[in-house]
């Protein structure tokens, strides 16, 4: 499959000359060096056996670099093989970082799997991947993985299963224990000095992204070390000012881009402590970061706003906190008022699961408005302009499409998807080898881009153009809100109108009329007010806790269409 690469050798060069640095390293060289510098320090710390304290797992540089090579030599002892296929699909757990680690020094290929896909999806991924090796926990919140992948098995000869397990959990029928991977006995036939056989290459497809939802089977994202790590997260970890003395803790999984980003990526590069939080709720979140004195959060705007929105954000002691770095979509406005005041300023990375994040802030005397308002200034290694339908470059100040170019191989197994997202059959092939990202944006003098919206979520009422986080960026502020997310509803007169669904604060029940005058008042436009509102317990997530503005379309549709019967 790696032979329908879009790769050509110029666009590394192409990449260095809009500023990208390239290294000689892959991942492990980077555990090599934090084990020799940090060896004693924590690096990794997770809840995957609870989340009481008793039962965290903490590992120093020292322990996982002794793990990987122990993981390394144990593979290799069973057969795999340089270009092999590993698949996991685990939760937060310190194992699948290790994967990562253990896959750039044999020269293999990782792909993450988000625990949240169903069966039918999980098998897609299995027949299109056709993994020698998948790393799995046995169930996890009803969905029974070990039964799928020995499905999948069946027409995979192959494959080998091995299982994470907690404390009591059997070994299902026809798979092996992972332990059998951290097996001590496998140093008896090799040595630390073999490690030297086994040369990292920073330019072969490493690390596998799935890109798409729960539903269908996901779009398979290629990347290298050069494309993901050199010019993408070191940019980020330098520009983010991430350092040895932090202590992230992630809030999501860890198998999205985002996750391996923050999860993996960062602390290789920059070291200190990574905590990976397996089960997901508000006040773990906010004890963790008093008792672990944690300076870092990092994930996805949805489950970072539902932790600064809740009560226990300010019944614990955050002192500690000092920064919030996150991805995957725009954080709401009130959030980064409330993170601002108390001095945490949030650091957002703007980009796609396909070539990566592409900019970030530049933090040393940043302006209060770019830093709450702006998706950043492009890294190094990027071209991102914002152009018009016509394919022209915009000046600053005009609203375009925003298309993205770095280094890329395409999709794995889907030739004809890859051509078609890198190639520019709108305007004749001006911006072939970019991403058209969907992303309406707009920069200022100073070089920052704003993203005013995707264009398929455009609200187009009487010919007038709504962009919905504008409105949702307002919205977020008012007193009765907790999150909202605005959406377009269909009009036969006026083509669509403003809806807009709202996780009230407690005790609230925001209505049309609040909204609009609280909008009046700001000096919103009328035509740009919501006329309806429709409450929720929680929003429709994806995988990487973007809002699914699909479903909520969708949900209103049919809302109506019942209500005119």
């Amino acid at each position: 499959m790696l032979g329908d690469s879009l790769f050509t050798f110029d666009q590394v060069q192409r990449s260095r000359e809009l500023g990208g640095r390239h290294f000689d390293w892959v991942q492990w060289d980077l555990l090599k060096k934090n084990a020799t510098l940090y060896g004693t320090r924590e690096a990794f710390v997770d809840s995957f056996y609870g989340i009481d304290p008793s039962v965290w797992r903490r590992k120093t540089w020292d322990d996982a670099f002794h793990d990987v090579n122990t993981i390394i030599f144990n593979l290799l002892n069973r057969g795999l093989r340089k270009g092999a296929m590993v698949l996991s699909h685990l939760p937060n757990a310190i194992e699948s970082t290790y994967l990562d680690l253990v896959t750039s020094k044999i020269g293999a290929m990782h792909a993450g799997l988000n625990v949240d896909l169903g069966r039918a999806e999980t098998l897609g991924v299995i027949q299109k991947l056709q993994p020698d090796v998948a790393i799995i926990v046995p169930e996890w919140h009803g969905r029974t993985f070990a039964d799928w992948y020995r499905e999948g098995a069946a027409n995979l000869p192959g494959m080998t299963i091995y299982v994470l397990t907690r404390p009591g959990e059997p070994i299902p029928a026809g798979t092996h224990n992972f332990s059998e991977l951290l097996d001590e006995a496998v140093w008896d036939r090799y040595r630390d000095s073999d490690l030297a056989y086994l040369k990292g290459d920073p330019l072969a497809v490493h690390e596998l992204l799935p890109t798409a939802g729960t539903t269908g089977v996901p779009k398979i994202s290629r990347r290298t070390t050069i494309d993901w790590f050199h010019v993408h997260s070191v940019c980020i970890a330098e520009r983010a000012g991430h350092n040895l003395y932090d202590s992230r803790l992630l809030i999501g999984p860890l198998s999205g881009g985002s996750g391996r980003l923050w999860g993996v990526h960062t602390p290789l590069y920059t070291g200190g402590k990574s905590f990976y939080l397996t089960d997901f709720d508000e006040e773990t979140v906010c004890r963790l970061t008093e008792q672990e004195h944690i300076t870092i959060w990092v994930w996805n705007p949805a489950l970072i706003t539902r932790v600064v929105t809740s009560s226990h954000f300010d019944a614990f002691d955050l002192s500690s906190l000092r920064l919030v770095s996150y991805s995957g979509a725009p954080m709401s406005g009130e959030v980064l008022e409330k993170l601002y005041r108390r001095g945490i300023p949030s650091f957002n990375v703007y980009g796609t699961s396909e070539v990566g994040g592409c900019m970030g802030p530049i933090l040393p005397g940043i302006s209060r408005e770019h830093l709450l308002g702006a998706a950043g200034v492009p890294f190094e290694g990027f071209d991102v302009p914002v152009v018009d339908i016509q394919g022209n470059r915009l000046p600053p100040g005009e609203v375009g499409e925003i298309l993205i170019w770095n280094i890329h191989h395409g999709y794995f197994g889907a030739p004809e998807e890859s051509r078609a997202t890198y190639t520019d059959s709108e305007t004749g092939g001006k911006w072939n080898g970019y991403q058209r990202t969907g992303d309406l944006g707009v920069y200022d003098n100073e070089g920052y881009l704003r993203v005013v919206g995707r264009k398929k979520d455009m609200i187009l009422r009487g010919g007038q153009n709504i962009f919905p986080k504008e409105v949702e960026d307002h919205l977020s502020s008012h007193p009765a809100v907790r999150d909202v997310a605005v959406v377009g509803m269909p009009d036969p007169v006026l083509g669509d109108r403003v809806c807009a669904f709202v996780i009230p604060q407690e005790g609230e029940h925001p209505t049309v009329a609040d909204f609009q005058q609280y909008l009046g008042d700001r000096g919103v436009a009328k035509f740009k007010w919501p006329e309806r509102v429709e409450v929720l317990e929680s929003m429709p997530l994806g995988p990487g806790g973007k809002i699914q503005k699909g479903v909520l379309r969708e949900m209103i549709a049919k809302t109506l269409q019942l209500e005119q019967r």
